[in-house]
């Protein structure tokens, strides 16, 4: 399939990844302030959950200090997406509900969709095509 033939959705969400949009949009969210937490941005917030609950499941299974460093990565990560990132969550953040209220908020979808008509026409306006 050629990218004429692609799905224009899917064409547009490349585009938009291409550009650096969803790394641009992906790093405003991270870096904006965590609710719960002064002075806490939401990466920080993630790192250092992610960081304890590595250490407590190394306190709970040694062992995993000496396995295949991929294999150990592999099993964590697994555990800190399963449900919903269940396991971030403390008694002031649920992480899933606290990004989805992100995700969700009005402000947040119309600049997301401004972000991606602007750049459909960029697009348009580079292979010549007519604007949807």
């Amino acid at each position: 399939m050629t990218t004429g033939d692609k799905d224009p959705a899917v064409k547009l969400a490349n585009d938009f990844k291409k550009r650096g949009s969803f790394d641009e949009e992906k790093s405003r969210i991270l870096s904006g302030p965590v609710d719960c937490a002064e002075q806490t941005t939401l990466e920080e917030y993630v790192r250092n959950r992610a960081a304890s609950l590595a250490n407590d499941m190394v306190k709970e299974d040694e062992s995993l200090i000496f396995k295949n460093r991929g294999s150990t990565s592999a099993l964590i990560e697994g555990q800190l997406v399963k449900n919903g990132f269940e396991k971030l969550n403390t008694d002031n953040l649920q992480i899933d509900a606290y990004l989805r209220k992100i995700l969700e908020d009005p402000a947040f979808k119309d600049s997301l969709k401004a972000r991606l008509r602007a750049n459909m026409e960029k697009s348009s306006d580079e292979n010549g095509d007519v604007p949807m």
